[in-house]
């Protein structure tokens, strides 16, 4: 999830959508391909510009997958990665100051890889461990922060050169202790977060004394413990919903997490001062409902963006959720409430360790496609049970795509009431919105006066929405 300058949003939804503030989407663009699996994580290119990295499934092999595309969804390089057996689906990226990308697998692909700024594979590293890596950041001065999870080494935080080689490696909370994410205040100076705790590794039944803390742990340079908090409840922190972390407009400290019971959970949001105090708890959300966040964004007008899946608990129901609070972490919804947690102070002692890996990685071609989305239906988050299984607006074709501005839009049936047209800038901005009359097959639109590159024209009727790419030439 990231903020454009126009306030508008970059969400991942089955692929890459953009949003208004508020939420309502303007375009959803994917990467199809035989064998290409959806999309994991976005990374900013420039403001029309994304990485994103995927999955490359083919036989019993599953090798990762990095991409270029526009705002609006259009692939205009990808490539994949493999090992000799296999490398692993890639499960998000970050992007360097020279706009090379870092990425890292999945589950237990215990991989991490680097290409440049056209794709090419500049170092990759392989490590036979039970583990995987959970982020990895530039620091300021251009080495690597990196969280790893490990069976019997707990929570694993490392430092590494540009080369992607350890400068040092170091466990906390052990045997079972994971990191989720971090937040960088300089080369000297590191936030962590996670949990205590973990049955990851654990094939039987959840211990009866299972109650992990999150926590939030500050390091130094040389990761060194300056503090740790930790935060308990009486409800069960969700260890599959991994907390993330952000720093406030007011330079505190914002975490996302999930909190609940066997029967139900919910998007938990906690802000704290630089110290790990806390400040205050909100919680939201429909009763009896599983809801597993992924993802925290805090705007630049202070607003607060969550967002991950929702599931009712017979799971006849299933979609995603995207919440939008206000500064306080204050939702609409009548259910948001305080939610106390305990805090204690934790003393992780770290130690040292080495790991060793297999270099190098195999690049190959992969062919894909792009194409739009159908248009999702959208309910209001605090109340779910308000879905109205709307169809889809009735198809349409644009003609000719591409053209020099002007063209032909030609509906499958004649249109009903209220139904109009917007048409929007690879960045989302509205340029133009005109109403449609009832009954028509055809409408004419002019789009020259825009100039040359690719818009999205969108048609909202009484049915639903769908929406088009149209590229002015």
């Amino acid at each position: 999830m990231a903020e454009l300058a126009s306030g508008n949003l970059h969400v991942g939804l089955g692929g890459l959508a953009l949003m208004d503030p508020e939420g309502n989407i303007i375009h959803v663009g994917r990467c199809n391909g035989e064998g290409i699996l959806g999309m994991r994580g976005f990374g900013r290119y420039s403001d029309n510009e994304l990485y994103f990295v995927s999955g490359f499934y083919m036989g019993a092999c599953l090798d990762g997958v990095i991409g270029r595309m526009d705002s609006l969804g259009h692939v205009s390089t990808i490539r994949r990665y493999t090992y000799n057996d296999c490398g692993g689906l890639f499960a998000d990226l970050e992007v360097t100051w020279d706009k090379s990308v870092i990425t890292w697998g999945m589950q237990q692909a215990f991989i991490a890889m680097k290409a440049d700024s056209t794709l090419d594979h500049v170092w990759s590293k392989r490590f036979n461990h039970v583990g995987s890596f959970q982020f990895i950041r530039e620091l300021p001065g251009g080495d690597l922060l990196a969280g790893i999870n490990m069976d019997t080494a707990g929570a694993v935080v490392a430092r590494l050169d540009p080369e992607g080689n350890f400068l040092w490696c170091k466990s906390y909370i052990r045997p079972r202790g994971l990191v989720s994410d971090c937040l960088i205040d300089s080369d000297s100076s590191f936030i962590i977060t996670g949990f205590t705790d973990t049955i990851m590794y654990n094939t039987g039944q959840w211990p009866l004394d299972f109650h992990p803390k999150m926590f939030l742990m500050k390091l130094d340079g040389s990761g060194n413990t300056q503090w740790c908090r930790g935060y308990d409840s009486s409800y069960l922190w969700d260890i599959q919903s991994m907390p993330k972390i952000a720093k406030s407009m007011d330079n505190k400290l914002v975490i996302l997490g999930t909190i609940g019971t066997q029967y139900a959970s919910r998007p938990f949001l906690m802000k704290t001062d630089l110290n790990g105090d806390t400040l205050w708890t909100r919680t939201a959300g429909v009763g009896y409902y599983y809801y597993s966040t992924t993802n925290l964004l805090v705007a630049g007008n202070g607003a607060i963006y969550c967002n991950g899946d929702v599931s009712n608990n017979s799971y006849t129901f299933h979609g995603g959720f995207l919440f939008k609070s206000d500064s306080l972490g204050n939702l609409p919804c009548s259910q948001a409430q305080y939610t106390p947690v305990v805090l204690s102070d934790l003393f992780p002692t770290d130690s040292s360790f080495t790991l060793y890996s297999i270099d190098g990685a195999v690049e190959l071609p992969v062919s894909s496609t792009d194409d739009d989305v159908d248009p999702y239906i959208t309910y209001d988050g605090c109340t779910i049970t308000s879905v109205i299984p709307l169809r889809p607006l009735r198809s349409f074709k644009v003609r000719p795509n591409p053209n020099t501005g002007r063209f032909t839009v030609e509906f499958a049936d004649p249109l009903m009431a209220e139904s109009y047209y917007s048409v929007y800038d690879p960045l989302g901005k509205l340029l133009l919105q005109r109403p449609l009359p009832p009954g028509a097959t055809l409408q004419e639109v002019d789009l020259s006066r825009y100039g040359k590159g690719t818009y999205v024209i969108k048609f909202t009727g009484p049915d639903g929405v769908c929406h088009e790419r149209v590229v002015l030439e």
